[in-house]
Formats: C-alpha cells, structure tokens, sequence
C-alpha cells in the first residue's frame, strides 16, 4: 500500500451508492459513489461529495440542473451492474441489465427490487477543494418489504457492499447492539 499522508484524499471505509439522475433528455444515468454520508436533521439529508477536479461529472451536472437525485444502497448482486456505471470500469458492449422505474415521489430513476434507495431534493450546494458537497434532504425513503419486516436493520440480509480504496466488502457478522459491551 502506498503512504498514506494528510495530503492523501482518503478514508478508511465507506458504504456504496449509486446515485440516478436524469439526463437533459429525460434518460436516466446512474454513477457509484461513495463518499456519502447523513445529517440528523431537521431535515434529515443525505451528504453527497462529488469529485470534480479534472472535469465536471454528469452526475453533477444533471444533480445542479434538477435538484433531484435517487441514492440506492449498493448490494453484491449489484456490482456488475454498478461496474457498467462506472468510467474506470465500464466495458464497451457490456450490458449488465437493471429494471430503472420512477421515483415514487419525485422524478428521480430508481432500480426495481433494489433493498433501499432514497428520493432526494438538493437543499445546499457547497463547493470546497476540487470537490462538491451536496446536501439532499429526504423526500421518500424506500424499502424492500422483506427488510422493513425485520425487528432491527440487519446488515446481513440487506448485504451492503462496503468500498475501501479499490475494493470492495460486504459485511460478516453481528457483534451485538449499542451498551452490549458497556463496562
């Protein structure tokens, strides 16, 4: 592994979305991203950060133009699906297929049978570094019925795919629940 510096853009771990829009024409494109995170609220948002530093993504541009965006949670079954979105891994003639339906509230592409997405509205814009951070309150959350039915969120059977630097996990175990190693 190469050093890791303050000057490194890095992190340690982060989960994967692929995040929809919709392209002028009404089409609608997708593209992983990883560095999201959440606010509290009020609002409760999604935290979207957007690298631009050698050109302006489409995902960025159709996101400023709209204001809308759909996050849906990554799964393994996923993957070769969100390789066919993404610039580094995309192979020519490659047709990783996907049902894409609707927003349910807002005009945001979703994918069918996905485990849980978000339909968001953008509420701040902020540029800092080479990067855009959006800040994207929730209009809808959506969730598999299977999942909504369980007594906790239980990452094993939502099977996120969790990115570090070029690789890709899902998660193992259950170790328990907040206070269970309180001493």
């Amino acid at each position: 592994m190469e050093p890791i510096t303050t000057d490194t853009p890095c992190f340690f771990t982060q989960q994967l979305f692929l995040i929809g829009t919709q392209n002028a024409d009404g089409s609608p494109h997708f593209a992983p991203i990883s560095w999201i995170s959440f606010t509290g609220g009020p609002p409760c948002c999604l935290v979207i950060s957007i690298d631009g530093n050698t050109r302006k993504k489409q995902t960025a541009l159709n996101i400023e133009r709209t204001g809308l965006l759909s996050a849906t949670v990554v799964t393994a079954d996923m993957l070769p699906y969100v390789e066919q979105h993404n610039d580094a891994t995309m192979r020519q003639g490659a047709n990783a297929a996907w049902d894409v339906l609707p927003g349910n509230t807002l005009n945001v592409p979703l994918l069918r049978d996905a485990v849980w997405s978000y339909e968001c509205e953008v509420i701040q814009t902020v540029p800092i570094g080479g990067c855009t951070t959006y800040f994207a309150a929730f209009r809808q959350v959506n969730v598999r019925q299977d999942i909504q039915a369980l007594d906790f969120i239980d990452l094993r059977k939502v099977d996120p795919v969790i990115y570090a630097p070029w690789h890709y996990f899902t998660v193992g175990r259950h170790l328990g629940q907040i206070g269970d190693f309180a001493l």
